[in-house]
Parts: structure tokens; sequence; C-alpha cells
């Protein structure tokens, strides 16, 4: 099933940088924060996973059951998803006519005023910005649960995780009450209505009715040690997803509170500069240079904007707000593109599969908007049950065809 369309019902140190362009995550975390986190829990840990019917940390986890997956795939799953990932930027893709180039002369070429962005690095509104900790949030869960499949977590690992993931004014606190502004508003804001009431809007109220259910299951299942590896995966996908949405989001309500598009910049960038990554950022980066670009130019453009239309107020230039907003748009959907590509080629492990049923759902919105035929053909293929019976050229042939340039 694509969970995209019908979901499953602090910043820490690491050993070494995980900011390089192209690196993946640790598997542990060090640090005080971590080692507090672990500390609290470690006593509640064997009594959550007696309730749970999962072992302790000494334990091994449980699996599903038959995976359907080739020979890849060790132990509960175990299988390194991330495994000789490539950057796949192919030939440079020519900017469309209205698009917002900062690294072209300094956008001098463009058809945009001179702003506050043409020297090509972001100037915040605020020096304290509060996403900033969830995107260190992010990685720390990564870290913990091992993205990418190559350790399988325990029970203690998911505790963990979850602590970081629930704490105050955290990852769960957004994810909540989080809309998809892709889609049309809902009589009155998500978060104020009834659980009733949100799922008549499930893809408008993305947070509470998709993405937070995928969150609550996983996490539940992987303290009770079902499934580890899937179940990590699960939260990678359900995180990328959430952050993918919420950039998109920022950039909207910008209009409104300008310092919203400090927090579009650090959901992407979690504060490193283009040349390096950190959080979602991390993910693009490292398979495809020229998304990872792009998707920094149309931060750029959407802080350009905001410049130039009352930076101190309400803005009023909508229009321009929606020509970033676009650029911006089509380089995050070519980010996720080449990370659902990349995984496509990986299913021979489990965390690459989960993650694939996931993130190729996020882009069906936009792929039956280009070209419905092939939309169907990557519904078809990702919603298949068994790995195995991916027609993996043709997923890959259509995500190029769909997704071709950011």
């Amino acid at each position: 099933m694509l969970y995209g369309i019908a979901s499953r019902g602090a910043i820490a140190c690491y050993h070494g940088a995980v900011n390089r362009p192209g690196q993946e995550l640790p598997s542990r975390p060090c640090g005080r924060a971590s080692r507090r986190v672990r500390a609290l829990w470690v006593a509640s840990a064997c009594v959550a996973a007696l309730v749970a019917g999962a072992a302790c940390e000494s334990s091994d986890p449980v699996a599903r059951g038959p995976s359907g997956l080739g020979g890849g795939a060790g132990a509960a799953g175990v299988c390194d998803a991330n495994a000789g990932i490539e950057d796949v930027s192919g030939p440079s893709c020519a900017p469309l006519a209205d698009d917002y180039t900062p690294r072209d002369e300094g956008s001098s070429t463009d058809a945009w005023p001179a702003c506050i962005s043409d020297a090509n690095a972001y100037v915040p509104f605020d020096a304290s910005i509060a996403s900033l900790a969830r995107v260190a949030a992010f990685e720390e869960i990564g870290a913990l649960l091992a993205f990418g499949g190559a350790r399988a977590p325990t029970a203690q690992d998911f505790l963990d995780a979850r602590v970081v993931y629930t704490a105050l004014e955290g990852i769960e606190s957004r994810v909540v009450r989080r809309e998809d502004e892709h889609y049309p508003p809902a009589p009155k804001l998500c978060r104020d209505m009834t659980p009733e009431e949100q799922a008549a809007y499930p893809d408008r109220c993305v947070g509470p009715v998709r993405i937070r259910p995928i969150l609550n299951d996983a996490f539940q299942e992987g303290i009770a040690g079902v499934d580890p590896v899937g179940n990590a995966a699960r939260i990678e996908a359900a995180l990328v997803w959430f952050f993918y949405v919420s950039i998109y989001k920022e950039a909207t309500t910008a209009a409104d509170k300008a310092a919203d598009v400090d927090s579009m910049w650090a959901k992407y960038t979690g504060g490193e500069p283009r040349e390096s990554a950190f959080g979602l950022s991390r993910f693009v980066l490292a398979r495809s240079r020229e998304a990872h670009d792009r998707i920094w130019d149309g931060l750029l453009a959407v802080r350009c904007w905001r410049d130039l239309d009352h930076p101190t107020g309400v803005a009023t230039d909508l229009a321009l707000r929606d020509r970033a907003r676009a650029q911006l748009d089509r380089a995050l959907l070519r980010g996720l593109a080449v990370l659902v590509r990349q995984r496509v080629a990986a299913l021979d492990c489990l965390a690459a599969w989960e993650s694939v049923k996931i993130l190729g759902g996020v882009l069906d919105r936009e792929a039956t908007v280009r070209d419905p035929a092939r939309a169907a053909l990557l519904r078809a293929e990702l919603g298949k049950a068994r790995p195995e019976d991916v027609d993996r050229a043709a997923v890959t042939a259509a995500l190029d065809a769909v997704f071709p340039c950011p």
C-alpha cells in the first residue's frame, strides 16, 4: 500500500561529522543530551517492553514474518539501503525564464529586482530559529534508529527516539497540526478540528490524518520489538514527508509572518550553508548536487520575495511569492524523486522498500498533474505486495520522465 495515499492504522553530537556532503547517518548518537535520555528511560524500557510483549535490549527483535526480500537482507531485514549512493545530477537543467538565479552573476541576469539574496547566502530575519532544534531532533532520531537499515534498532532505541520526537515544542507538536498547502483550505484550521472533522480533509490535514498514524504505529511496534528495521524506515519516510510539506507551508504562510521564511530555510538546511548539509538537505545532496543547489536557489527566491515585499509587515505581492514558491517546490520534488529513485535500486533491502512505499505516494499528487499515465504506472508498481514483483526499470524511467529537472 502506498502510505502517501492511505496511511498505516536537543541537538546531539555524533561519532564523526554528519554534515559532510554525501555522508549518511552514523550508527549512534553521543553527548550529554542522548546519554540523559537513555539514563531516564533505561529502567522504564523493560517495563514498557513487558507490557507490550517486547524484550529488553539484550533480546533479539521480533520479525513480522516473511518479508519477500531478496538475498541482500540479513536477519530481521538488516541491509544498508544507502550503500553505493551515486550523484545522479546528470546534465544541468536550464532554469525557467522567471526563476531566481543567485548563482548566475549574483542574479544580475534574471528578471528579479535586486534583493538581499543576491549575494547567494541566506540572511535570517531572526537570530533565533526554533526549527533548527527540530532538524537536530530528526538527526538524533535517525542516529538512534539507524535510518537506512544497516542496523536493527532495539526496543530501547525506539523508546529513546520517541522521547526525542515527543519533546516539548518538538517535531510531534508540529506534526499534529501540519497542513499541506498544496490542497485547498478546510473550513477551519486543522488544529482546531476534531479527529472526525480532520478525517474529512485527509490531504489538507496531512499531519494528523496521514503522517501521525504512521509515526505512532511505527514507534509503538518498534518499542514492542516488532519489525525494527521496517518500522525505523517508516519513521524515516514519514519525517521526510513532514519536513517536505513543512517547507512548502512555511513558504506560503510567510506572507503573513516573515519569520516563517527562516523556518522554511532551517527545515531544509538545518542551518548549514549551501556547501554542506544537515537534515533533509543531507538526503538530497548525497544523491543530486544539482537538485540540492536548485532547492537552495528556491529558498533564496522566497527570501528575496520577502525582502522586496513589505519585509516588516504583511506581504501583498502574492504573485511573486507564488513564483518563488513554485521554483522551490519543483526542486524539492526532484529531491524526493532522486531519493525514491535510489531506494528503488536498493529494493532488496527492507528499509528501501518501506520508504519507497511512503515517499512514492508523496510524489503521486504532482505526478498525476504532470503525467497521469506514468503516475498510474508508479501507483501500480509501488502498490505491489512484494518488492521483487516491482519493475524497477519501469519505475526509474517513470520517475526520470516525470521529475527530470528541478
